[in-house]
């Protein structure tokens, strides 16, 4: 288990387990209906959506580490790609940074509402 769901657990150690019947609507464009005129339901969700982007962060980071490698061992001699390679994974761990914030902001929030 990576260390952004860790931290998640903190807050809310149920966080991943997802009952049967949570399931989440996406609508191709507006109004999408399915054969008997429901709307269209299909698998994944938020926590689905959060893993996946949490291994793209990871692989560019992975790619980034192995620019850097390269460029050291004198495999590769083009530091333009490196250098593009490593802000790539900067901008993209600062962006997933900033949803988790955004996301423990909102849960706390949540938290704080009263029933």
């Amino acid at each position: 288990m990576n260390s952004v769901q860790n931290s998640f657990r903190q807050f809310d150690p149920d966080l991943g387990r997802v009952s049967s019947d949570s399931i989440s609507i996406r609508q191709e464009g507006p109004g999408a209906l399915g054969e008997s005129g429901a709307p269209e339901v299909r698998g994944g969700g938020f926590l689905e959506t959060l893993s996946k982007t949490l291994e793209e962060v990871n692989e560019e980071q992975v790619k980034a580490d192995q620019s850097i490698k390269d460029i050291v061992a004198g495999k590769s001699k083009n530091i333009h790609e490196t250098m593009l390679q490593i802000q790539k994974a900067e901008l993209s761990l600062k962006t997933m940074m900033q949803v988790r914030n955004k996301i423990l902001e909102a849960y706390k929030e949540i938290m704080r509402m009263q029933v």
